[in-house]
């Protein structure tokens, strides 16, 4: 995409955008030259054979700075496409015929939810921590620890809440929510000898779940939403310190070509 069209885009797509954008004037030079057949074969044996790979050129500090960027951008919206596929998942019960129980399903996504949100939490930390180092000795370091300090503080205070949900039931006991425990409860009563109150308490089990169920989903879609704005408006404010007014990567001072 060229750099013109970024203004269309925002957050964490626009930088992702850029970094691929930055990156592609190389890639046209490569493949114009005469190693092209060499990178193709390199990615054939990357698809393929899963083969090490045989760097094409001795990376240099800004090959390697412009590939962290893209990793820990990648990483952070891996973890938010994760949030999305737990969203999905836990709207269905595709296991009728096993000993699953749907409050035991229901629960161990709401858990991994807990578990992902925790993981986005710490992406966005750690990459301040790396664009921090890599600008050690440059002159805009002032400017761009400041501008860390605030994003870390944002990030942390935003996703404070979910993450001490999560940190209880990882240090001290099992995540308890009272609606998934009373399911538990009632599925005692499904077992019972009875085929008439076993009928009504499976009735009533099935009532209560998809209640509960519907709760717990609408929380994890509020927090993607949530989520996916924090990390847009952190972004914003990364994309500044990485990349110049005209969108061009402005590398540290101290990285060789």
């Amino acid at each position: 995409m060229a750099r013109h069209n970024l203004s269309s885009l925002k957050g964490l797509e626009k930088f992702q955008m850029a970094v691929v954008a930055d990156g592609m004037p190389a890639m046209k030079r490569l493949l114009r030259s005469k190693r092209a057949k060499l990178l193709m074969h390199e990615i054939h044996k990357d698809i393929f054979e899963l083969g090490p790979p045989t760097p094409l050129d001795k990376p240099t500090g800004r090959t390697r700075y412009h590939q962290w960027l893209m990793h820990h951008a990648s990483e952070i919206s891996r973890s938010l496409d994760t949030m999305r596929d737990i969203e999905f998942y836990i709207g269905k019960f595709p296991y009728r015929k096993t000993q699953i129980a749907k409050h035991r399903h229901l629960q161990f996504h709401v858990e991994s939810f807990l578990q992902e949100l925790y993981i986005l939490q710490g992406r966005p930390v750690q990459f301040l921590k790396f664009v921090e180092r890599q600008h050690r000795g440059d002159p805009r370091l002032p400017q761009i620890k400041g501008a860390c300090a605030m994003l870390n503080t944002l990030v942390i205070d935003s996703m404070k809440k979910g993450i001490a949900i999560r940190g209880s039931h990882v240090h001290r006991w099992r995540m308890s929510d009272t609606k998934i425990d009373r399911l538990n409860a009632i599925s005692f009563y499904t077992m019972m000898p009875n085929k008439k109150i076993k009928r009504v308490f499976e009735a009533f089990y099935e009532s209560e779940y998809r209640k509960t169920r519907k709760q717990w989903r609408g929380w994890i879609t509020g927090g993607i939403v949530e989520a996916q704005q924090l990390v847009d408006a952190y972004f914003d404010d990364v994309f500044k310190l990485v990349f110049d007014n005209k969108g061009k990567l402005a590398y540290p001072s101290r990285l060789k070509f």
